[in-house]
C-alpha cells in the first residue's frame, strides 16, 4: 500500500499519480498541491515518510 507522504492519503492507481524521484526513491501523491508542499520541503515529509514507511516505492 502506498501512501502520500503529505497527507497520508492512500494511493490506489500510480499509474494516474503524481510523482517525484528524491534521493533513490519514487514519491507519489493525490494531488499536485502535495506534490508542491513535498518539492519545497522535501526533507520534511522523507523523515516523516521513513518513520511511518509511507509514500514511497523503491526501485
Amino acid at each position: 500500500m502506498i501512501h502520500d507522504p503529505v497527507c497520508g492519503m492512500e494511493i490506489k492507481d500510480i499509474n494516474s499519480a503524481e510523482k517525484v524521484e528524491y534521493k533513490g526513491n519514487t514519491y507519489y501523491f493525490c494531488t499536485t498541491l502535495c506534490k508542491v508542499q513535498f518539492e519545497q520541503d522535501p526533507e520534511k515529509y522523507v523523515k516523516k515518510d521513513d518513520d511511518e514507511h509511507m509514500g514511497h516505492h523503491h526501485h
